[in-house]
């Protein structure tokens, strides 16, 4: 059975293959078309370029163990490489992180059902201590495409939606109409909740919950059939739940179950505030070999 995953782990329905064929490895990323991406190239009229990326610093809030320490190299202050000829002096840094830290692509190798990933592949054929085997962030495409801000915050009339607000597909539609925007096949669709507000100012605030889509909302974003989804939040979609053991069960149905990437930590708020409903979301992933994540630094251009 395809599409009937029902949040039970282990206890659901079989629930792959996918929708893009039992060998797809490249989930919602098969909606990056070229005529697409023509098409999105249309869009801006100002030519203005939004940064999306949150700044990353060692306070940065993480959600669990995740951090981003930076230390920069002086190599014995500073000393020059050719004291004798060009006298080139050089600092650089040596970085220890998680690639799901700020804003970040969760990729398809990040989240599974009780031990099986995109399309039912189980953990043991693809894991491997120093690297995946499949879905890492040399596989997937760049993304030059349509975006589409919601702005559910708006739509409330407030500046923050509250911790575990849970967004329906009544706030989505409600907002689409409200904003004169429709989400179509192959969209980066993000989500402005206003949480991102907190980004850098009380982490433990930012990380102890977040409002997001809930798992009808879910459903919602993937029947259009989007390339992406992302938010002003550290993961998306609304927790804690109020069923505890129904955790994370929109990463299970976008990442594992329909191939939907997830992009954590966007900065929306002045897509928001700009009333930018559609734009051209521009987008690449590290080139980093077997990794579950990929840092990004996504632009709007309106």
């Amino acid at each position: 059975m395809t599409n009937a995953y029902d949040g039970t782990g282990a206890n659901s329905p079989q629930w792959w293959p996918s929708r893009y064929g039992a060998d797809d490895e490249l989930g919602s990323a098969n909606e990056l078309t070229a005529e697409r991406t023509l098409a999105a190239l249309s869009i801006p009229k100002q030519g203005r370029v939004l940064q999306l990326g949150q700044m990353l610093t060692d306070q940065s809030p993480g959600y669990g163990q995740r951090f981003f320490k930076q230390v920069i190299l002086a190599h014995e202050t500073a000393m020059p490489i050719c004291p004798e000829g060009s006298r080139l002096t050089c600092f650089e840094e040596s970085v220890t992180t998680t690639f799901q830290i700020g804003s970040h692509l969760d990729l398809l190798g990040h989240i599974g059902i009780d031990g099986r990933f995109y399309n039912g592949i189980h953990y043991t054929d693809f894991y491997t201590p120093t690297k995946l085997l499949k879905f890492g962030p040399e596989t997937v495409p760049s993304w030059v495409t349509r975006g589409v801000c919601l702005d559910i915050a708006g739509l409330m009339g407030v500046e923050m939606l509250e911790p575990t607000f849970e967004v329906t597909p009544q706030h989505l539609e409600q907002a689409c109409d409200r904003q004169s925007v429709e989400v179509r096949a192959g969209d980066a669709l993000l989500i402005h909740t206003g949480w991102g507000a907190l980004w850098n100012v009380d982490a433990k605030r930012f990380t102890s919950a977040e409002p997001g889509p809930g798992w009808d909302a879910a459903h919602w974003i993937t029947d259009r059939h989007v390339s992406l989804v992302g938010a002003d939040t550290w993961g998306v979609e609304v927790f804690p739940t109020v069923d505890p053991l129904r955790v994370f069960v929109a990463h299970q149905h976008w990442l594992t179950e329909t191939g939907t990437y997830i992009a954590e930590n966007v900065n929306t708020a002045e897509l928001a505030r700009g009333g930018h409903s559609e734009f051209l979301y521009m987008m690449s992933p590290i080139r980093a070999q077997g990794s579950t994540g990929s840092m990004i630094a996504p632009v709007a251009i309106v």
